[in-house]
């Protein structure tokens, strides 16, 4: 995840409930943060590609997903570039994500 990136703050999102409203937002919100590339980002990765990983995907190649379920809202996606001989567990990011109004984007994601 990007904190750096700049972004307009959003209203609040109401995770409290599915509408398909919210799953669109939030759907924009993760492709913007986990699949969007800076100058910056490019840089730091030319600089140390061992820990400055950046996408050579987009969200819709890698599957992308947004749903809800027991109370949850999560994102996943297939990391598409992952070696072959990972497991399956392995070869896909999950997050979950919550309300965090400090956020620029007012969600937080939580790696699983």
């Amino acid at each position: 995840m990007r904190s750096s990136r700049q972004h307009t703050p959003s209203p609040s999102i109401d995770l409290s409930t599915y509408t398909e409203a919210t799953r669109r937002q939030l759907y924009d919100l993760v492709a913007a943060v986990h699949f969007s590339v800076t100058p910056e980002d490019r840089a730091a990765h030319a600089a140390d590609p061992e820990n400055h990983w950046i996408p050579t995907f987009t969200p819709d190649q890698a599957g992308l997903v947004v749903g809800r379920a027991l109370g949850r809202w999560w994102a996943s996606w297939e990391i598409l570039d992952a070696p072959a001989d990972l497991p399956e567990s392995q070869r896909y990011a999950i997050v979950t994500i919550t309300e965090d109004p400090s956020s620029p984007y007012g969600v937080a994601f939580h790696e699983s």
